[in-house]
């Protein structure tokens, strides 16, 4: 049974995907990405105060398409975006090469996620969990769409997939690899949309302003994230090595590492994990995995200088995609 406005009896719904770090990207490619289904109110209840919301019971309800548990996030205000001070504490913390940092963050490209403002929230719903791989398999049966694989990253070895079926006992992990086409798709099937950039960073971070969903310092056990993974796997891979540690970018024939290919492997194959072995990664309403998992698609067109001109009340992004023509995904 969908669950209702009691206010007015009305309904309405939104989608959700949902990644590593509370940090925004943008992909030219649609290619990784689990997702999480958010369901969004009509008729908003009256806020909480602030200070009570961490010791908050949060409504629960069932999505009757997929059986999914969803979150009701009362409305709110929170601090969106990163300041330089503090990605570069954790950029000092990692390890990460400082070129990295300097192409990466301090690069001339636009504003990026360094621009922290005000943003309000509506009241909405949203999964619990990421979508898995299980719930997909029936929307594709549904839909007759094809399997989420990438014939030029994905091989039998690094594929959750085999002849269009999930391969046994994958089917409980968080789907990955869906384009953001395959993302809207399962969510108009699901009756839900895809939710906005400042949803899902709310969803994440909340009231408090956490940098991460246990707190403000970075703890490598409290999340499944790529680069540990990887770390361990494939400290040999030359490709690796350069993504990890940022050294020089390019290789030496001048091609670009793709680190997509990694994130396939490890979100596949090893990343994604029951929730219950990172009881960490739970965020201040009770979302699970937005500190680790998969990548997530958003709504929102990408702009790196969208920031400063962001609107207080729900904000949505850029609203021209001639002028950007990039959608914005995160955690991871």
């Amino acid at each position: 049974m969908m669950a209702r406005a009691h206010n007015n009896g009305h309904m309405a719904s939104a989608f959700a995907l949902r990644l590593n770090r509370l940090r925004r990207f943008a992909n030219p490619k649609p290619l990784t990405a689990s997702a999480a289904l958010l369901k969004e109110r009509v008729a908003h209840p009256a806020p909480l105060k602030e200070d009570h919301m961490e010791n908050t019971e949060f409504r629960r309800d069932l999505n009757a398409c997929d059986n999914a548990r969803m979150i009701l996030i009362p409305e709110g205000t929170f601090l969106m975006g990163s300041d330089r001070k503090e990605v570069q504490a954790l950029w000092k913390k990692m390890g990460w090469d400082q070129r990295w940092f300097n192409s990466q963050v301090e690069a001339k490209h636009g504003v990026g996620e360094l621009h922290v403002h005000e943003v309000e929230i509506s009241s909405l719903w949203i999964y619990e969990e990421p979508v898995t791989i299980g719930q997909y398999y029936t929307f594709m049966q549904d839909t007759k769409r094809e399997a989420p694989v990438d014939p030029d990253i994905h091989r039998q070895w690094n594929s959750a997939w085999k002849d269009g079926m999930p391969i046994p006992g994958s089917e409980g992990l968080p789907v990955s690899s869906v384009s953001w086409e395959d993302a809207v798709a399962y969510s108009s099937w699901a009756g839900c949309r895809l939710p906005t950039e400042a949803e899902w960073e709310y969803a994440a971070r909340g009231p408090s302003n956490l940098i991460f969903p246990w707190g403000n310092e970075w703890q490598e056990d409290s999340c499944r994230c790529a680069n540990q993974l990887a770390g361990r796997h494939f400290t040999d891979h030359d490709d690796f090595k350069m993504w990890l540690n940022g050294n020089g970018s390019r290789r030496p024939d001048g091609t670009y590492p793709r680190p997509c290919w990694l994130s396939q492997h490890v979100a596949q194959l090893e990343g994604p994990t029951a929730p219950l072995e990172f009881p960490n990664d739970r965020s201040w309403c009770g979302v699970v995995g937005m500190g680790g998992q998969v990548r997530e698609w958003c709504s929102d067109l990408y702009d790196p200088n969208y920031y400063p001109q962001s609107t207080r009340r729900d904000p949505k992004g850029p609203d021209d995609p001639t002028k950007h023509p990039y959608r914005s995904i995160r955690g991871g």
